[in-house]
């Protein structure tokens, strides 16, 4: 019985190294089974190929956007006032001349009285200005010196006289000195209104009459544009196309602030844009990676489930140099830009279907090549920069990788730009879809 446990220590032995080489042959089938260019488990595998041959090429990124009114005429209040008629709807056409909105001119009424009376001031200020030599002001400031030349004659004679009888001494020498003093009074008299005299005569010219013919020009080019304000009470289409309400951050656009009547509007405010016949525009927002990718006057197709079966052609018209998401508030991490683009002119067919404010995908041609070596992504084996693909020796029938350069990724292939000759043969495994 004693050479029992030795069997058995014998048997564990050779049960551990079974064991090893089991978990080794596992550990090999898994890395083989999960290496590069290999097909995921779960079904059979088939081996395609691929003759490479150059071919035209084409990669393109989609967005997702809103139809908007391109090209149009602004809609602007021409004064402060309250909407008393409306003769539109918003979406709908409106043809030149065609009544849009009519303004309460009660404020108008009274801003053109105010701006009147300004005028007839500034008016008078002026004619007083041009007659100012011969105007009350000098004429009383002339009588002074006047009265007071005579005073001073008069005060002069009857100092003659006084000195006379003092001589003779039928006055007392008190009188005399009382006549000097009343001289020397009457002679700053005269020199004080001859100062007013000229004081007066120079605010009549100079400065002070550019002065009030400014003012004069002024009062009359308010009053002028007050009464030419009355003109656009009644608001008239100048072109034909389709009114549509004014693009958010210039003017609220909701329904509950869209002007109607009763609505008070101030002077210069956008109450609405007419889009021009054909002219439409498509706004769409571009995440950072995707901006150095698009430039201006690149082309376009536009297509939406509100027209199926029409691609419009268009244009890049315009990209936003600060982003719409500044850091990523709404993705963190991530920044939007708006950009814009033109459709070219609609048929009247396509603008009957073509709706401002309809969804929209834009698919924009990012990199064209007529002539370029195109594989499918599954034949790729590996990422960039270590990626490759099995090729086809013809003359001993073994594929072997080979290291490529990857282009551009489109729809329909990988562009390989260096590593692949034409006329090689690409192998890969598809797998086979799983049996029902």
């Amino acid at each position: 019985m004693a050479h029992i446990p030795e069997r058995l220590k014998r048997m564990d032995r050779r049960s551990l190294g079974w064991l090893v080489v089991a978990a080794g042959g596992l550990f090999v089938l898994a890395l083989w089974w999960r290496s590069p260019g290999q097909p995921e488990a779960g079904g059979e595998t088939t081996e395609q190929t691929m003759v490479v041959q150059p071919r035209p090429f084409t990669a393109s990124i989609s967005f997702a956007g809103t139809i908007k009114a391109g090209e149009g005429t602004g809609i602007v209040a021409p004064f402060d006032g309250m909407v008393k008629e409306m003769g539109f709807a918003y979406g709908n056409p409106v043809a030149p001349g065609q009544m849009l909105a009519v303004l309460d001119v009660s404020e108008l009424e009274q801003s053109r009285n105010e701006a009147e009376s300004a005028y007839l001031k500034a008016m008078q200020a002026a004619r007083d200005m041009e007659g100012w030599a011969s105007g009350p002001e000098v004429s009383r400031a002339r009588r002074a010196v006047e009265s007071a030349r005579f005073d001073l004659a008069d005060t002069e004679r009857k100092l003659a006289e006084t000195k006379t009888l003092l001589d003779r001494g039928l006055v007392a020498r008190t009188e005399y000195d009382g006549m000097l003093q009343q001289l020397r009074t009457q002679r700053m008299a005269v020199t004080s209104a001859n100062e007013d005299l000229r004081a007066t005569m120079e605010r009549g010219g100079g400065p002070n009459r550019r002065m009030a013919m400014l003012e004069l020009e002024n009062a009359r080019a308010r009053l002028t544009a007050v009464n030419a304000q009355f003109a656009g009470a009644v608001i008239r289409a100048k072109d034909a196309g389709i009114i549509v309400r004014p693009p958010a951050g210039r003017a609220v656009a909701t329904v509950d602030s869209d002007t109607h009547v009763g609505a008070r509007v101030s002077r210069g405010q956008l109450i609405g844009i007419i889009a021009q016949a054909g002219g439409l525009a498509v706004t769409f927002n571009i995440d950072e990676a995707d901006v150095a990718a698009l430039k201006l006057n690149q082309p376009l197709m536009v297509s939406g489930p509100g027209f199926p079966g029409l691609s419009l052609p268009g244009k890049i018209s315009a990209i936003a140099g600060e982003a719409s998401n500044p850091g990523g508030v709404a993705t963190p991490g991530k920044a939007s830009f708006t950009a814009t683009a033109s459709l070219d002119p609609l048929t009247p067919d396509q603008a009957a279907q073509v709706r401002i404010g309809m969804t929209a995908t834009i698919a924009i041609t990012t990199y064209t090549a007529s002539a370029a070596l195109v594989i499918p992504p599954q034949a790729i084996r590996g990422s960039a920069p270590d990626a490759s693909v099995l090729v086809r020796d013809e003359r001993t029938g073994k594929d072997n990788p080979v290291k490529v350069q990857i282009g551009q990724v489109g729809p329909d292939g990988v562009e390989i730009v260096a590593g692949l000759k034409p006329g090689r043969t690409v192998v890969w495994s598809a797998a086979q879809p799983p049996l029902p």
